[in-house]
């Protein structure tokens, strides 16, 4: 008999690709609210799984797959709690005093309702989905449990591993995060008190999270935005740079079971790439499409003959590094006169606000990101969680919030770790556009050359230069705080 042989590195490549697409169709179905075949999900992840353990026990190389297996171990172990715990979400955290589009408000419409609901009925909303949050408890504390228990397995746990991924320590990361909470905290603080007083006529409080205030800042803007396309603005910034962007698909259905925030799925990288959002309002809508274009451009842009792992599978900060980069063409005063077309006092006025936003992320990401590396750092018990949350969140935004807030965030109860990546993103972002302001000027969005640059960083996947966390220095952090506390 014949003995069978052993599949080359290229060989289980292929096969593990073959599967994340089809896995990856399936899971985009369920998150943009259409049917979705779980018996088929269960196959493949059984597949994704042996393929896994497979290379784990057969080979060494390359180092960088031994995390990517590890990761899709765990993630084919717990798929089905991931699954149930969307499922639970939606039909638990909900209210029938309250309609939107003639269906109880639930998780997945709630902040739709937020953006024109009453102050009182927000407040009532917020508060019942804090109380409704032990109905969820159960299925986030099993997935993060369990996945604790696997990552074991293999001597290692999610923080670690992120830490490689974006080749820094935890000291460092933790550090960033302090000095950057600390330096934004009290003009933060003095803004919302400001905002909050002129747009929302009261002081701040507990329920105004940021994807309320988000869309509530724009509120009296709206009119003079209303003419402008978000996806066409960005496409057309993008073609000026060089860049394509007509590979991204959009989907912009308003369905019930949709995920509520905007998103970008890579299907197969770098060929089918789309992204999801389900409309607000036409200002924040352009902001989170230029957020997400600058997703999709990165995964569209790669190099299609890197192998596999490299072409894949990018780092959390990397991947917020484009979007965010892309996401601030918003703030750029002689972009907003001269090609949106603003008349001078308008894009002042929006500057100030999207830089306001900037600043309530960070208060609130800082937070979220020490909450969560201490969840893994110090082997935070589960049932501590809530009140160390709450500190942090204090601690960053000098306010109490409830604490089982967290498990109502779209990405804190179902992603292991990431949220320190919006943070170290923005940094590295303002980097790269310093280097372009110096060398293509204020309007280095006209110049292919730029784009030729930003190409050069995002062709290479997982070995892009601005993979590397390690090298932001104070300086660096100082300079993005600068950037969204200036005065314009």
């Amino acid at each position: 008999m014949k003995k069978k042989r052993r599949p080359t590195l290229r060989q289980w490549c292929t096969e593990v690709e073959l599967i994340d697409v089809s896995l990856n169709k399936q899971y985009w179905s369920m998150e943009i609210g259409l049917k979705y075949d779980k018996k088929k999900i269960a196959k493949l992840e059984k597949q994704s799984l042996k393929l896994s353990e497979y290379f784990l026990k057969k080979f060494d190389e390359p180092k960088e797959l031994i995390d990517i297996c590890i990761a899709g171990i765990a993630g084919a172990k717990t798929y089905r709690l991931s699954i149930k715990f969307k499922e639970d979400r939606y039909k638990k955290i909900r209210t029938n005093k309250y309609k939107f589009n003639k269906q109880p408000v639930s998780w997945n419409t709630w902040r739709q309702f937020a953006a024109k609901a009453t102050d009182k009925q927000r407040k009532e909303v917020f508060d019942t989905f804090i109380k409704l949050t032990p109905k969820i408890t159960p299925i986030i504390k099993e997935k993060f449990e369990t996945n604790k228990k696997i990552y074991a397995q293999y001597g290692t746990d999610a923080l670690s591993m992120y830490l490689r991924d974006h080749q820094i320590k935890a000291k460092p990361l933790i550090k960033i995060l302090k000095i950057l909470r600390d330096k934004s905290k009290k003009t933060f603080k003095k803004q919302f008190q400001y905002y909050s007083k002129k747009i929302l006529n009261k002081k701040p409080e507990y329920y105004d999270d940021l994807y309320f205030v988000r869309n509530a800042i724009f509120k009296d803007m709206i009119a003079g935005f209303k003419k402008i396309d978000g996806i066409k603005q960005i496409k057309k910034a993008m073609r000026e740079m060089g860049l394509n962007p007509n590979k991204i698909k959009v989907d912009t259905a308003n369905r019930p079971k949709k995920y509520a925030s905007p998103f970008c799925y890579p299907i197969k990288v770098p060929t089918d790439v789309r992204l999801s959002y389900k409309p607000e309002n036409p200002l924040n809508d352009a902001n989170s499409m230029f957020h997400e274009f600058g997703h999709g451009i990165h995964e569209s842009s790669i190099d299609k003959n890197l192998p596999y792992w490299i072409r894949n599978v990018s780092s959390m900060g990397l991947a917020e590094t484009f979007s965010t980069f892309f996401e601030h063409l918003m703030t750029e005063y002689d972009y907003l006169i001269e090609e949106m077309k603003f008349e001078p006092e308008y894009a002042k006025k929006l500057i100030r606000r999207i830089n306001f936003m900037k600043l309530f992320g960070v208060s609130f990401y800082t937070g979220n990101s020490l909450f969560r590396i201490a969840y893994w750092k110090e082997n935070l018990k589960f049932k501590d969680c809530n009140k160390r949350y709450a500190k942090e969140l204090k601690k960053s935004m000098g306010m109490k919030i409830p604490g089982a807030y967290w498990q109502l965030h779209h990405i804190l109860p179902s992603s292991l770790m990431y949220v320190p990546s919006y943070m170290v993103a923005e940094i590295q972002q303002e980097k790269i556009k310093n280097k372009l302001r110096k060398k293509y000027g204020n309007k280095w969005w006209k110049s292919k050359q730029a784009g030729k640059e930003i190409l050069k960083l995002m062709r290479p996947g997982m070995n892009s230069e601005a993979a590397d966390f390690s090298k932001l220095t104070r300086k660096d952090i100082n300079n993005y705080v600068k950037s969204i506390t200036r005065k314009i």
